[in-house]
């Protein structure tokens, strides 16, 4: 049954063992921020002397720390066994990303490293929770922890990333009001000890409620059960007997071990509050260390500031000294016989404050002796002795804090990569706080890794980021939905199962190696193999430079260059991808060559039958011509027929027309005839009819015609 009683015990147990640490620590932490005279020098100084602090040492930290945030480990995830994947560990890899970025991990990072330069030893944690108030998925967060002072770690922890530990306690304050309303009915009270570092106003006030998060490793007996497919199991994880027949699998080996669980519990000194056994395989409080070493079988950790006390107070105190002297030092005095000021004393008196260019006096002493114009007496300078030991306590500091200004060094000029390569040096005298931040984020993606396949136990879609930030969603413990036979039963980004381990990678960011990277590859584009580095890699050359729409260009370029569509995803490897592309490449540019080839012979074709089209042409049009001729030779021949045709039947017309007149002619003439051999007769007779008179008159061709006006 939880006992409230082992949260107290284990504090007073880490108390003990870190009292000595915590003390120091404490100094160390106000020594870097201002408090930097002891006591018995303010004491022996009194008020009315100066005591100036020349904080130099925040300066040399904060150079190791900024140097840190620029070159940040990164975290990187490797299979170990064959049920790992080498295309989830890239998934992993880019989840632990997302995980840092989401819960702005560089900032407990950065002030857990801070801590450790100062005094020794910072901390972060890690933690899940959901992702919103209305989703059952979680994430994993990494959490800045602003006080070292509230966790009381494991002091029997001996390795530098802490991840032996078994026990650890973190508190925090609430406000009793909170308290009540937040946990109604429970007993609030703060602990009994507390520890250096943890005991002022700001934790121990009658307004508030101290709470206590404990942690702590459980072991229990248990045997594991070894698989033939080399699967290990809890006794209590194994199927039954025909699951296990009907998959082909039988247990071939067992051992005695210990399952081991780690718990969490939030209380106050009287109550649990609440308590659940966490994901993770190792407690999640991370603890990064500067210096630590065992001395008389206790552990003596110490962080920058401790080294250079003595030589910063050398430097606040001799510094102070030379303003000391040059304030007491006497005023700039004037050196004149008697009476040559007379009438212009108040001109000599503020000489030093006012601005007047005329300063007057008189060329005869008081006794009317001709007398030297005044002359001004220089004042004492600082001494020597101070100035020199105030620079020998600057070079003392650099040389306890490791670090040295190459600018500030005598001797010749140095060229840029000398200067580089002296910070580089000292640099590496504090490589081992560095070294084990490294060790620490390791432990830390550990912790992740463990968590992981019990948290994201379920198919979803997450965001993973790549090296370069670029963001992306990918699927996990989806089932593959693929019609290939063989993605049968497959399993997409199964995080739930295989091993893994982390791998760091130190060194320039992803930033620093692309601007590295730009001046190398132009280097390169400038040797003999610059064209075919170009032909092969042109869009990754424009992508790494830094200049609007870079991206933008190295698309376009990537779109016509075949070997930037590698896919980093696919399970065929990079070099059976770009062997592929080539032979692709090359099948393209066979291609091409072929298509030429059969334009040549179609341009060929197509003269030949231009040819065979235009003879055609000219046949049809020879035929068309003699067809119109034909045509018009039968249209002649019609036209004339036809106008001989009616010219016969207009002459036969004519004919007919001019045979009725000859007929009507010749009866008119018969009539004549009659009617003359009548008349003839009637002549004879002597009786001339009217008639005859008439046709006398009328008819012109008669013999005897005449015109008459009757």
């Amino acid at each position: 049954m939880a006992d409230v009683n082992d949260a107290i015990e284990f504090m007073q147990l880490s108390v003990e063992a870190d009292s000595d640490n915590r003390a120091l620590a404490l100094i160390d932490l106000k020594f870097r921020y201002g408090e930097q005279w002891p006591q018995y020098a303010i004491a022996s100084r009194g008020l009315d002397r100066p005591q100036l602090t020349i904080n130099e040492m925040d300066s040399y930290i904060r150079q190791v720390t900024n140097s840190q945030r620029q070159q940040r480990p990164r975290i990187k995830i490797h299979p170990v066994n064959d049920y790992a994947d080498v295309k989830v560990a890239k998934v992993l890899s880019g989840l632990m990303r997302h995980f840092e970025v989401n819960s702005d991990a560089d900032n407990a990072y950065d002030t857990a490293f801070d801590f450790a330069a100062t005094m020794g030893i910072g901390y972060w944690s890690v933690s899940h929770d959901y992702i919103s108030g209305d989703s059952f998925d979680q994430d994993i967060l990494i959490n800045t922890e602003d006080n070292p002072f509230a966790i009381y770690f494991d002091p029997s922890s001996t390795l530098p990333d802490g991840s032996d530990a078994e026990k650890a306690l973190k508190t925090a304050m609430m406000k009793r009001e909170h308290f009540k309303k937040e946990y109604p009915g429970a007993q609030g009270s703060s602990f009994n000890e507390t520890a250096t570092g943890d005991s002022d106003a700001d934790w121990e006030t009658k307004n508030e409620i101290r709470l206590a998060e404990y942690y702590f490793v459980e072991r229990q007996k248990a045997k594991l059960i070894l698989m033939s497919d080399g699967t290990p199991l809890w006794e209590n994880e194994v199927p039954p007997f025909s699951v296990l027949e009907q998959a082909g699998v039988s247990v071939i080996g067992e051992r005695d071990s210990f399952k081991r669980k780690v718990m969490w519990r939030k209380q106050t000194a009287y109550d649990i509050l609440d308590e659940r056994e966490l994901p993770w395989n190792w407690i999640p409080i991370v603890p990064v260390y500067w210096t630590r070493v065992k001395i008389e079988n206790k552990i003596l950790r110490q962080g920058m500031v401790r080294p250079g006390m003595d030589s910063q107070r050398m430097i606040n105190f001799w510094q102070t000294s030379i303003t000391e002297s040059i304030a007491l030092a006497p005023k700039a005095k004037w050196l004149m016989a008697e009476g040559q000021d007379e009438g212009h004393e108040n001109e000599f008196k503020n000489a030093n404050l006012s601005a007047n260019p005329v300063l007057r006096y008189k060329t005869t002493d008081i006794n009317g002796n001709q007398a030297p114009a005044p002359q001004r007496m220089q004042p004492e300078p600082p001494p020597s002795g101070s100035v020199e030991a105030a620079f020998l306590a600057n070079q003392n500091l650099q040389r306890v804090m490791g670090i040295f200004d190459p600018n500030m060094q005598e001797g010749p000029a140095k060229s840029g990569k000398a200067v580089q390569a002296e910070r580089n040096q000292s640099e590496n005298s504090n490589f081992h706080g560095y070294d084990n931040l490294t060790r620490s984020l390791k432990h830390t993606a550990r912790i992740i890794l463990s968590g992981i396949p019990k948290i994201l136990d379920v198919a979803t879609t997450r965001r993973i980021i790549g090296e370069d930030g670029t963001p992306e969603l990918v699927q996990l413990n989806t089932p593959d939905q693929g019609t290939d036979a063989q993605a049968i039963g497959k399993v997409l980004n199964d995080v739930r199962v295989g091993k893994y381990d982390v791998v760091m990678d130190t060194g320039p960011g992803y930033d620093s190696k692309r601007v590295q990277g730009v001046d190398s590859m132009m280097q390169l584009m400038n040797s003999p193999i610059g064209q075919k580095v170009s032909n092969v890699g042109d869009d990754l050359i424009v992508r790494h430079m830094d200049f609007p729409g870079a991206d933008v260009l190295a698309d376009r370029l990537a779109a016509a260059n075949p070997f930037s569509q590698i896919d980093e995803k696919s399970e065929i490897p990079p070099q059976v991808q770009m062997q592929i592309k080539q032979l692709q490449a090359q099948l393209q540019q066979a291609q091409q060559q072929l298509q030429q080839a059969g334009e040549v012979l179609k341009s060929r074709s197509d003269l030949k039958q231009m040819e065979e089209t235009a003879e055609t042409q000219r046949e049809h049009m020879r035929l068309t011509v003699k067809a119109h001729d034909i045509e018009t030779r039968d249209a002649q021949i019609q036209r004339d027929v036809t106008m001989e045709t009616q010219t016969r039947a207009h002459d036969a017309a004519l004919g007919y027309k001019k045979a009725m007149d000859v007929e009507e002619l010749k009866a008119h003439v018969a009539l004549l005839i009659a009617k003359m051999d009548d008349n003839a007769e009637k002549a004879e007779k002597g009786d001339e009819s009217r008639d005859s008179r008439i046709y006398e008159r009328t008819h012109p061709s008669f013999p005897g015609y005449r015109i008459r006006n009757d």
